[in-house]
């Protein structure tokens, strides 16, 4: 048998609470069924900070915890541990006092109740099986009985953080939106609202640690902001292509360019780039070939095929590997910006393809600038897409199959393979 003594424990101060944690020990019947301890221990530490237990008590109980058997925690036996406080102030790093100061509050939070021997030491005996015969220190009872408690605070709070991340990501879509529309009107030189303002709105620090309330409060606001800055936008751009329509010997420029530094050349507009893109293959795809593509699901055109063909993407994604369609979007919506395409090339493209597949389409369109095959108008390229997209023409299927055929290669047959075909 193991022998083990420890130092005398300190509840002078606390006799109400050690009277409700007994109270608590007395309900004791053992985890249930398929509770581990490590799930013990896991809901717990996700409550702690709903229940105002701070880190000091829950690395305790951590430490008190892991000491124990997982036989222990079964009905037929009461889960007791009895490091001295010598032991644990050299496990947690903290002095004799802190510990003290520590135990009376973990005792005062429900979660032990002090079982001390008559001479005030801690101590215990464990057969050759690993049960405990007899054992005098930290019973660990009221936490079990607590299991469902914890588990019901660590799920809604688990709802919370999810529900928090959630409109930490739209806020920060919704600012993104309103600057990158505000900036757009500068620089065309529109009036009509303040675009500095919504600028300056928009790219606010936000607080460190924001409540849920607060959150829910900051995309109310910038909904406001972005449905205002977004009829704006619109009703400037709707003027400005009356204006257009109005100009000298009435001309009508139709498409609109991507902005550029350089002369434009034959293949910098966007008909140019209509006439190589848009064109309808002259055959029907034979039997067996490539199908009309349906619209876009996660079934019919998988995310990993995506990722796979244009390795490129990966620099705008935070963790290829785990990413998701929103994310993949959202990173095409910045891929959409790098490559100079307008924001309004950006939001035909949604409209007309669908987000999962304009993000696709922006995709294959990096990788084809990438490759040097486009070195202007990526706009352009991506509103013949659209055209191509509105007859029914647009197949992505194939163009992925193809960038990925670019970086993964298929093995020639070889020489004895060929002859023995």
């Amino acid at each position: 048998m193991q022998t083990v003594e420890n130092g005398t424990g300190d509840v002078r101060r606390i006799v109400g609470a050690q009277r409700a944690a007994a109270a608590l020990a007395d309900h004791y019947m053992g985890l249930p069924e398929g509770v581990s301890k490590a799930m013990l221990l896991d809901r717990f530490e996700r409550a702690a900070p709903r229940l105002d237990i701070g880190e000091g008590v829950v690395r305790l109980i951590r430490t008190l915890v892991r000491v124990t058997f997982e036989k222990d925690w079964e009905g037929g036996y009461r889960p007791l541990a009895w490091p001295s406080n010598d032991a644990l102030g050299q496990e947690l790093d903290r002095s004799r006092t802190a510990i003290q100061g520590l135990i009376r509050a973990a005792v005062k939070a429900g979660l032990v109740h002090m079982k001390d021997s008559g001479n005030g030491k801690r101590y215990g005996y464990r057969g050759d099986r690993g049960e405990i015969i007899e054992a005098f220190g930290f019973d660990l009872s009221p936490l079990a009985v607590r299991y469902d408690e914890f588990a019901d605070i660590a799920a809604a709070r688990g709802i919370e953080q999810a529900r928090r991340r959630a409109l930490r990501r739209k806020v920060g879509e919704l600012r993104r939106e309103i600057r990158t529309l505000s900036a757009d009107a500068l620089e065309r030189g529109w009036g009509g609202f303040p675009w500095p303002a919504a600028v300056d709105q928009a790219s606010g620090r936000l607080p460190r640690s924001p409540t849920l309330g607060e959150l829910e409060a900051l995309e109310g606001e910038m909904t406001e902001l972005l449905a205002a800055v977004d009829k704006a936008w619109l009703g400037a751009r709707e003027q400005g292509h009356k204006e257009e329509d109005i100009g000298p010997r009435g001309s009508n420029f139709g498409a609109q360019k991507e902005p550029t530094t350089q002369p434009p050349s034959e293949k910098d507009t966007y008909p140019a780039w209509q006439k190589e893109v848009v064109a309808a293959r002259s055959e029907a795809p034979s039997a067996g070939g490539w199908a009309a593509e349906p619209s876009m699901t996660e079934e019919t055109l998988p995310l990993s095929l995506v990722l796979e063909a244009i390795p490129e993407f990966h620099a705008y994604l935070e963790d290829p590997g785990s990413a998701e369609w929103e994310q993949v979007v959202a990173a095409a919506y910045e891929v959409a910006l790098r490559l100079g395409i307008n924001l309004s090339a950006w939001r035909e493209a949604r409209e007309t393809m669908g987000a999962n597949r304009a993000a696709v389409a922006v995709a294959t369109v990096l990788a084809r600038f990438m490759a040097g095959e486009i070195s202007k108008s990526a706009g352009g390229y991506l509103r013949a897409m659209c055209e191509r997209e509105r007859a029914g023409g647009l197949h992505l299927l194939p163009s992925l199959y193809g960038l990925k055929e670019r970086h993964h290669p298929r093995r020639k047959a070889s020489a004895r393979q060929r002859s023995g075909e």
